[in-house]
């Protein structure tokens, strides 16, 4: 009983001041209708600031659910474009990079993403159950090079990044088709390294690298920009690619299923076998 008289007793000067207030402001409030009008404008815009800030948290919050919208919308359109190339001729379909309508795209999102180790790797929320399989490539909404599944579960599949000292893929000039190996030499997550591209090859740098000869890649997915080449003792260019890939910020991604790749694969693996004596 003590400590609330004590209590009161250190409070009671700042509460009896906000009852005078209270009293004050509602006796203020009731002298003349210019008062009300002008107590009333001023809450009226109080309480509007108020509702705009909450439907601006609510909007923010939307934006979620409404790009996941527009991406599973951007994967439907990708598919029927394939399906569309698949029904024209190749020679009239306008669709470059469709190769005939053999491949097929699904949303994914990033739910753990490594990039400081030499051998990086990506998990996503997409697994067996979704379709998804071993060496489907993953790529940005905006068709930027990524990496590839190595193994999936049910529900969940790890990828292997481009930042991974195991990544193996064909890249090529765009608009030039001269073509190499691309690899990352783990010392920069901002760059990769296109190699064995032949010495009559036209590059320079300001050149744009892009998927090329690639089981698992779509044709013409953008791998980045050459800064600099040198030319190695095998008497091949090397050229040093600056990523377009942002991938310490990757989010949402396509997993593309290439409807073929077990087929091309056996048969390159059977071409480039060593036979046995």
């Amino acid at each position: 009983m003590n400590r609330l008289i004590d209590f009161i007793r250190s409070i009671y000067v700042p509460l009896l001041f906000i009852v005078i207030e209270v009293v004050a402001l509602n006796y203020y409030a009731s002298s003349t209708s210019y008062t009300k009008a002008k107590l009333l404008t001023a809450s009226n815009h109080v309480m509007g600031g108020f509702h705009r800030t909450l439907s601006d948290i609510g909007d923010y919050f939307g934006l979620r659910r409404e790009n996941d919208m527009l991406l599973a919308e951007l994967a439907s359109l990708h598919n029927r474009l394939e399906e569309l190339a698949q029904l024209l001729p190749q020679e009239d379909s306008g669709f470059e990079y469709a190769q005939g309508g053999e491949y097929s795209y699904t949303v994914a999102s990033v739910i753990n993403n490594s990039v400081t180790r030499q051998e990086n790797f990506i998990i996503i929320d997409k697994g067996e159950r979704d379709g998804v399989r071993i060496n489907m490539a993953l790529v940005t909404p905006d068709m930027k090079m990524v990496g590839y599944v190595l193994d999936c579960s049910e529900n969940f599949s790890i990828a292997i990044s481009v930042l991974n000292r195991e990544f193996r893929t064909g890249g090529k000039i765009k608009g030039k088709d001269y073509f190499g190996s691309l690899f990352w030499d783990g010392t920069s997550p901002d760059y990769i390294t296109l190699s064995e591209i032949p010495k009559y090859a036209d590059i320079e740098p300001g050149d744009t690298i892009v998927s090329g000869y690639s089981s698992i890649f779509p044709p013409d997915v953008l791998v980045g920009t050459v800064e600099d080449i040198r030319m190695t003792q095998s008497n091949y260019y090397e050229a040093r690619v600056k990523l377009e890939t942002p991938m310490t910020r990757l989010g949402k991604l396509f997993v593309v299923n290439y409807a073929d790749i077990q087929e091309r694969m056996l048969l390159e693996e059977g071409l480039f076998e060593t036979p046995e004596n």
